[in-house]
């Protein structure tokens, strides 16, 4: 009597994995083998806060309005100069047309202040010639009853750019930063970095050592660097601190309170005012203040920064933080980091959604945020190849035209099945741009180049493993949009 043999082979079940949430944050500080699949380890130059992956931000030529009643119809702002090293904002009363006027403005390798009008004609680039032997610090300030603009630096002290008119003192000592409050001017000078000066005289061209007086700050939270007029109070950022002060009833005298000391150096380029909140990069993190306390900003792409960034610069603009930075990246070369760099990132944090994205690749010196009724704008002017530009912020993922590349990574997971074997048999995946996709186990790697469509896409890759991570790559022209992303295989029981 013969009997059958029975082969005897491994069960095994479907199952899929899906991924709705590229909008996680990044997963920086867990064990990969204990995250969900659905996570992110990496990502940049993607919009992630949809939850589908899009075209990441950029920047590209600065371009204005010709007028208040045809905002759509806008000429680019023809830049002088072969680099610009500072921007500010400028609104004046025009008492004759009954009308506020807003103009940008900018400083370049000339030394030469420019200014251009955001809403009119603009024939010629306005030009103020000067002396300052470096990037001077520009305030707008209220001079005599006439919006006006001061400018102190080395080389020149102080210049008052007030409506045709301009006004120089030699006599002012050299201002790091000023701020009027309640009928005061406060100040804070290049030579005496530990004291607070101020005077009710707000003309600031007759200040002398009669005219003014000082508050002194000599303690380990070391010297002031910005002046700050918030919640009807005067905060001094300092080094390592934050302090405020507020007035009693006398007239010279002052309640001074000391908020906040940080174990770590306070980048004073990097504070910016944002709704309710005062935002700042200390070496230790990113920190918010709110006008009585300080909190961290817990988002994990702040741990990738470079231990020192003395070059960052902060700028708050429609309910986000924007953050000029330098990061350290794993692996690879991208945008400016091809060549020498000062800053090779900017991060993008919004307030309401706790969400950060990171665009990759792109050298910011510093930014600005044009504020006013009909059209705002975020500027930037930058360091390298671009130091003769000044951008303003888009949603398409270029510089300048330039492309750059977007990467989303995931966690490496067993996918909820520690030890089992796995077999991804297919990929479901939606993308109407050309991108890549590689599909990687702790056994085999395998890619996929796909051409944009808006059909879901379905992809035999038969990948073998038991941890697996995926990885989404574009650099396509096209606006970016990916998203239905599943995994389909069978599991080992």
């Amino acid at each position: 009597m013969f009997y059958k043999n029975v082969l005897k082979t491994k069960k095994t079940k479907s199952k899929e994995f899906q991924f709705d949430m590229f909008s996680s944050p990044a997963q920086t500080d867990k064990d990969d083998s204990v995250c969900n699949f659905n996570l992110t380890d990496e990502c940049y130059n993607f919009r992630t806060n949809s939850g589908a992956l899009v075209s990441g931000y950029g920047f590209k030529d600065f371009a204005s309005p010709l007028s208040k009643t045809d905002l759509n119809n806008e000429s680019v702002v023809v830049v002088s100069g072969n680099e610009i090293s500072a921007l500010w904002s400028f609104e004046w009363y025009d008492k004759n047309n009954d009308e506020n006027k807003y103009y940008s403005m900018y400083f370049n390798d000339q030394k030469k202040i420019c200014y251009d009008d955001m809403f009119g004609a603009r024939p010629t680039t306005l030009l103020v010639n000067t002396s300052f032997s470096d990037v001077p610090v520009g305030i707008r300030y209220k001079f005599d009853g006439i919006d006006s603009m001061i400018f102190s630096g080395e080389g020149q002290n102080l210049l008052v750019l007030k409506g045709q008119s301009q006004l120089t003192s030699e006599n002012v000592p050299r201002l790091i930063s000023i701020c009027a409050h309640f009928g005061k001017l406060f100040a804070i000078t290049a030579e005496a970095r530990g004291r607070l000066v101020y005077s009710d005289n707000e003309n600031i061209l007759e200040w002398n050592d009669a005219q003014t007086q000082n508050l002194d700050f000599s303690d380990s939270r070391g010297n002031l660097t910005k002046i700050v007029s918030f919640d009807d109070y005067v905060y001094i950022f300092r080094e390592y601190g934050i302090t405020r002060i507020s007035e009693y009833s006398s007239d010279s005298e002052f309640a001074i309170t000391h908020l906040y000391q940080s174990d770590s150096y306070i980048y004073p380029n990097s504070i910016a005012h944002c709704g309710n909140r005062i935002y700042f990069l200390e070496r230790s993190g990113l920190k918010y203040f709110n006008g009585s306390s300080v909190h961290g900003v817990e988002i994990n792409e702040i741990k990738k920064l470079s231990l020192v960034n003395n070059n960052c610069y902060g700028q708050c603009f429609e309910g986000r933080y924007f953050l000029a930075c330098k990061m350290d990246f794993d692996e690879g070369e991208v945008g400016c980091e091809t060549d020498s760099f000062v800053n090779n990132a900017l991060l993008v944090y919004d307030e309401e959604d706790k969400h950060c994205e990171v665009v990759r690749g792109i050298d910011i010196r510093s930014m600005l945020a044009l504020q006013n009724p009909y059209k705002p704008k975020l500027i930037a002017c930058f360091n390298g190849d671009n130091k003769a530009k000044i951008g303003e912020l888009t949603k398409e993922g270029k510089i300048f035209s330039e492309k750059l590349p977007a990467k989303w990574q995931s966690v490496k997971s067993d996918l909820g099945q520690t030890g089992k074997i796995k077999k991804i048999k297919k990929i479901y995946i939606k993308s109407v741009s050309d991108c890549t996709l590689t599909i990687k186990s702790d056994e085999e790697e395998k890619s996929f180049a796909l051409l944009g469509t808006d059909k879901l896409q379905e992809l035999s890759c038969n990948v073998i493993g038991k941890e697996f991570s995926v990885k989404l790559s574009s650099q396509s022209e096209v606006a970016c949009k990916i998203s239905s992303l599943v995994l389909s295989g069978i599991v080992e029981n």
